[in-house]
């Protein structure tokens, strides 16, 4: 039974008015005096803050309700029919969305907060504002959206967003070239999920283009088209979520103000993918194979991405590889038909990936915009909140017991295990004690040993409370989160799991506790043996190497933005260039220059009739009115 719910709409609405409200004053007063700040940032967080309200609104009417009715829907406005294609703009809740929805209002809220410290005096603060409450909006539109044209509509919103905030400082050339980047590579992305949209339509669409209608006709699908359907949408997926080989954007986004990394990387545009997929669970059902590809895919990403994430200097940057790489878990989960393990390490990870991104924007605060880690050193005195913060986070993000990373993770690796891919849970093993070592290789360069900028280091203080707040709920979500879904071994009834039934077409493998406790040791020794060397060689500081060999080609990501650039970049323009010089000369000039000839042609035979004597105007009005006269008498006659 389906229920309707007319404040679906204002979840994403309250930011988005937010968005045109701030973007309106901005440019009011963008050429005179600039508005107070206070202004900006009281009307910048009312609406996330409402829409995590409406949020929770949302879940409980849901959870009042038995878990086969739990729906609910609005229909804004039919947005547009066009023969077979019938298309409204409305908004599905059901238990996946209500919890995208309360994790992305809530996080998205406070790094509206946190933002308000962050981006203090910067010279475009509203636009700023105005952006981050656009791109909030953009997402809840993508979850809250009925069906997939719906999403899609957030889909491209988020990606514009991203633009707008990765180049949002654009006097810096590298910043405006890493916001072109991520918007090209998200474009190939988003051309295969439109071509998935249009098999799925072709297929299945005649009976209703939502959500519901299309879970009803999956039958109807084929394996060949479902096949080229699930591939194509998992296109778009690396897109958003910078997966093999479309992960080359999510790096170079770091360029844009911190508080925008961890919106990207915790509560937006890098979940889209993951949410999308699980979302059409329905089909991936009936086509296994493609789950499979996208489990390989995402265990690889995850592979490389450690590997990078290993030998970087930039504090984002390690972070941002580091979620290349936990995107690749998600992938491995909701490919292995895992979906609720995959959804609920996206929560977890949402809480410790911003709480480490605005741990690192408090250090990168307090150094000056240092963002090298062989530049710090010795800030555990000096930021003890940034550093116990950031230190869950780590913990977290390796996944170490008992904190939210531990059980999210872990769950997706006993998964791999249990349905019988043992090379998808070795690999994921290993990239789990890979991350173990480069967090904790950033956590002991940062914060450990002694100083290696004195001078910085004696100017570094704790952020203002505006920024250590948000820090300090995130490390208590990324601390406790994981008992949401606590697995039956620790005595828990996996809540999350139940709770997203509903909304997945998932598979359960069942496998005897001593695999999952092997699987469970296996995953700890891992992170515990990374850790280790971590400490060993960087607790009591070290100077910054020298990379040679393998070392170096890691350093250098493989070469792969190289390689992407002479064999797509370097040869476009080539031909680019060429079509300039022979098709704009020879085609379109001529055109032009037709049109210019004729022009002047038409012009020269009525400039004889232009003389500029009032003597042969005078002739022309009496010829003018004898024929006039002539014409009247005639037609009168």
């Amino acid at each position: 039974m389906e229920h309707s719910a007319n404040y679906l709409g204002l979840i994403p609405l309250l930011p988005l008015t937010g968005a045109l409200v701030i973007g309106l004053l901005h440019m009011m007063t963008c050429t005179g005096k600039p508005l107070p700040e206070k202004l900006y940032s009281t009307l910048a967080c009312i609406g996330p803050l409402l829409s995590f309200f409406m949020a929770l609104v949302v879940f409980f009417h849901l959870r009042d309700m038995a878990p086969e009715d739990r729906f609910l829907s609005h229909i804004a406005f039919t947005w547009f029919a066009i023969g077979d294609l019938h298309v409204d703009m409305g908004f599905l809740a059901d238990p996946l969305s209500a919890l995208m929805l309360i994790f992305v209002s809530f996080i998205g809220s406070l790094i509206h907060i946190y933002s308000i410290g962050y981006m203090a005096g910067d010279e475009n603060y509203g636009k700023f504002f105005a952006y981050l409450n656009l791109f909030l909006g953009s997402m809840l539109i993508l979850v809250l959206g009925n069906g997939p044209v719906v999403m899609f509509v957030g889909w491209e919103g988020v990606g514009l967003c991203s633009y707008l905030l990765i180049s949002f400082y654009t006097k810096d050339t590298d910043n405006v070239l890493a916001g072109n980047k991520a918007f090209i590579v998200n474009r190939i992305g988003d051309l295969g999920f439109v071509l998935g949209m249009s098999f799925l339509f072709w297929a299945i669409g005649s009976g209703g283009f939502d959500y519901l209608s299309l879970k009803e006709n999956t039958h109807l699908l084929t394996p060949g088209i479902g096949f080229a359907v699930c591939l194509l949408l998992f296109v778009g997926a690396c897109g958003k979520s910078a997966q093999i080989p479309l992960y080359v954007w999510l790096p170079d986004a770091m360029a844009g103000p911190t508080p925008v990394s961890a919106l990207i990387h915790a509560a937006t545009m890098v979940t889209a993918g993951v949410y999308m997929v699980a979302r059409f669970s329905f089909i991936y059902a009936h086509v296994p194979a493609a789950g499979t590809i996208v489990a390989w895919v995402g265990i690889l990403t995850a592979l490389l991405s450690a590997i990078f994430g290993m030998f970087q200097k930039d504090i984002k940057k390690i972070l941002a590889y580091s979620t290349v790489s936990q995107l690749g878990y998600m992938f491995a989960g909701v490919g292995l038909a895992a979906y609720s393990a995959g959804i609920f390490h996206v929560f977890t990870h949402a809480f410790f990936k911003a709480l480490l991104f605005l741990g690192a924007g408090s250090v990168i605060y307090a150094l000056h915009h240092q963002q090298d880690i062989w530049k710090m050193g010795g800030l555990k005195k000096k930021m003890p909140t940034t550093y116990a913060t950031m230190l869950i986070g780590a913990l977290a993000l390796a996944g170490c017991p008992p904190f939210s990373g531990f059980f999210s993770k872990d769950e997706i690796l006993f998964s791999a295990l249990a349905s019988g891919h043992p090379g998808i849970w070795f690999i994921g093993v290993t990239v789990a004690g890979m991350t173990a070592y480069y967090t904790f290789r950033m956590i002991f360069l940062v914060f450990h040993g002694k100083p290696r900028d004195q001078e910085a280091y004696d100017h570094a203080h704790e952020p203002p409370p505006v920024m250590t707040v948000p820090l300090i709920i995130l490390a208590a979500g990324a601390a406790f989160a994981g008992v949401l879904n606590l697995p039956g071994i620790f005595g828990g009834h996996m809540s999350v799991s139940h709770w997203l039934a509903p909304s997945l077409v998932e598979h359960h493998p069942h496998a005897s506790v001593w695999v999952e406790l092997f699987a469970m040791l296996a995953s700890i020794a891992a992170v515990v043996v990374g850790i280790t060397i971590a400490y060993k060689k960087f607790s009591q500081g070290a100077e910054e190497p020298v990379f040679t060999g393998f070392a170096k080609f890691g350093y250098h990501k493989f070469y792969v933005d190289e390689i992407y650039n002479a064999v797509f970049v370097q040869p476009y323009k080539a031909i680019g260039s060429l079509i300039s010089r022979i098709f704009e000369p020879n085609v379109t000039d001529i055109h032009v220059k037709l049109s210019t000839w004729i022009y002047k042609k038409c012009g020269k035979g009525f400039k004889v009739l232009q003389v500029g004597y009032v003597r042969v105007y005078a002739i022309y009005m009496v010829i003018g009115l004898s024929l006039m006269s002539f014409f009247l008498s005639q037609s009168i006659n």
